[in-house]
């Protein structure tokens, strides 16, 4: 054979051999796997869009008559105080659908922003279509209830031990702590804000608890007329004045006053004077006392169906239904309402900070 041929039959050769050894690496590389622990899959998502510089969220400036009350009722534990780092993982971690198991749920889900972190659904929808057990509750000005006991039952001892239960619902987002540690590392984004928050990028549930408790406690609605009325910039009309009278002394058909559940200025206390209880044979609440927790009446206006079981479409309709300790008088309804108006707050719920940062 002459040179030149062999050369060209050794080129062959080595073009088939190559070929196959391709061939067999691509079909490696595409071969079908079963998904495992490590291998959880997660939803390809741009990174969410952060400041350069975090948000206020350690040192936010409330006005005198909302700072006056903190000291006394703030459930912040000395063990995860806010931290600007801290909270902002929190926030990425509350509106991340990645941290349910189908990636289509997200904390904000039930807890939308727009309906001041409240759900207009009686039921919210979990992650497989499934309904939750209860009205989803606002989560606004949480730090102010001072037990820290949270759920509609206080079933949990602290906002820390609450934010991880609904991760791991069977019904509501489906993941367990497990599954969350081995698959939150996988997105970009992670590493870099964990190492911000806690010093190291290393995921851990606790880390994800102290986080997200950060940024809930950080949503405080201080700027609404009834503030700018407290701090002397606004005055109230005649009905949201008289309301307010009613709200603190008369209280509806004789009963304690509407402040002793709801105190003034964050409208809410983890002390009622008097039980608060409501016909529902399905759902016996507290200890089984027919009683529930009591969520700030602030930004009311934005979170109906009211009450566990969302059976109150309305604030009209509470006001004038056969509820213990909620029904008024015809002559008082619309100047308590008038009132209540007066609680809502739609500038801090759409501060950027407080929004999502996945838009």
């Amino acid at each position: 054979m002459k040179p030149k041929q062999s050369g060209i039959l050794v080129c062959l050769v080595v073009a088939a051999m190559m070929f196959q050894y391709c061939s067999k690496s691509d079909t490696a590389a595409v071969a079908p796997t079963t998904p495992t622990l490590t291998q959880t899959v997660v939803t390809t998502v741009a990174s969410p869009l952060l400041p350069g510089v975090p948000f206020n969220y350690s040192n936010a400036v409330f006005p005198a008559h909302v700072a006056s009350v903190l000291p006394a009722v703030d459930n912040t534990p000395a063990t995860n105080p806010i931290t600007d780092n801290g909270a902002t993982l929190g926030r990425v971690l509350f509106y991340d659908k990645n941290l349910s198991k189908s990636n289509t749920v997200s904390c904000a889900s039930c807890h939308n922003p727009e309906l001041s972190f409240s759900d207009s659904a009686v039921k919210s929808v979990g992650f497989a279509g499934g309904r939750t057990d209860r009205h989803s509750m606002p989560i606004l000005n949480v730090r102010f209830y001072r037990s820290g006991k949270m759920f509609w039952d206080e079933r949990a001892n602290t906002l820390e031990e609450q934010v991880l239960q609904p991760i791991q619902n069977t019904t509501e987002m489906g993941m367990t702590l497990a599954e969350l540690q081995e698959k939150l590392p996988a997105l970009s984004y992670y590493p870099a804000l964990f190492e911000k928050a806690f010093g190291t990028k290393q995921v851990t549930a606790d880390r994800i608890s102290r986080a997200l408790s950060q940024f809930v406690r950080s949503i405080v609605t201080c700027q609404s007329k009834y503030d700018q009325v407290k701090q002397g910039t606004a005055t109230f009309t005649t009905d949201e004045r008289d309301g307010e009278t009613l709200f603190l002394t008369a209280g509806p058909n004789g009963g304690g006053t509407c402040a002793g559940c709801h105190a003034p200025p964050m409208f809410l206390t983890s002390n009622p004077t008097g039980p608060f209880a409501l016909n529902d044979p399905l759902d016996l609440g507290i200890n089984n006392q027919r009683r529930f927790k009591s969520s700030s009446l602030r930004n009311i206006a934005n979170t109906a169906p009211y009450f566990h079981n969302g059976s109150i479409a309305s604030l009209q309709n509470m006001l004038a239904g056969n509820i213990p300790a909620h029904s008024v008088g015809p002559q008082d309804r619309q100047k308590l309402l008038a009132f209540l108006l007066t609680l809502t707050d739609n500038v801090t719920i759409k501060e950027e900070k407080f929004s999502n940062p996945f838009k």
